[in-house]
């Protein structure tokens, strides 16, 4: 009967000792919900930035510009990277002494124009900071880029037409 008071008691403990349950994490106060839990929709890409400055217009533009920035990244990224290791040891026995040294640099670069890109929502936290979340329509982009490659094609054939005609003029003036 002892035993079975023991194993009653450790199966006790070690249900006791379990991980607790998940807690799910809001935001923060001073953040949006949509800044962590930036919105999904198909055909749709979101960015969402912030910045705090003393003029309400200029930190507008900022978390404005930095939610655009998002999804050009998204869209376009060329990413650099270097990464340097060097190790060097001196001395004999105890007396040796090691250096080690490590660096490692990122650099990214985005460049694409965002055609149908909206402002979707700002908003102004207790703490000033100004949040914007922008939107990009992929079907308007998919378009602008439509649009643009005909227009290429237009100049091109444009470009031929017109060497079409200097060839025929250049074959009269040889007639003559």
């Amino acid at each position: 009967m002892k035993k079975l008071h023991c194993l009653a008691l450790i199966g006790l403990l070690l249900v006791g000792c379990g991980p607790p349950p998940p807690v799910e994490k809001a935001p923060p106060p001073n953040m949006p919900s949509w800044a962590l839990n930036i919105p999904s929709q198909e055909g749709y890409l979101y960015g969402v930035g912030s910045a705090k400055k003393q003029n309400p217009q200029l930190a507008r533009t900022a978390a404005i510009g930095l939610a655009r920035d998002e999804i050009a990244r998204a869209l376009e990224l060329k990413v650099s990277s270097m990464f340097k290791n060097f190790m060097q040891e001196s001395g004999i026995g105890e007396n040796a002494q090691a250096l080690e040294f490590t660096e490692s640099v990122t650099k990214q670069v985005a460049s694409t124009t965002l055609n149908g890109a909206t402002v979707k929502e700002v908003e102004v936290t207790s703490d000033g900071r100004m949040w914007a979340l922008v939107e990009l329509n992929l079907s308007a982009v998919k378009k602008a880029a439509l649009d643009n490659a005909q227009k290429q094609e237009a100049m091109y054939n444009e470009f031929k037409a017109g060497q079409s005609f200097d060839a025929l003029e250049e074959a009269i003036n040889e007639m003559k």
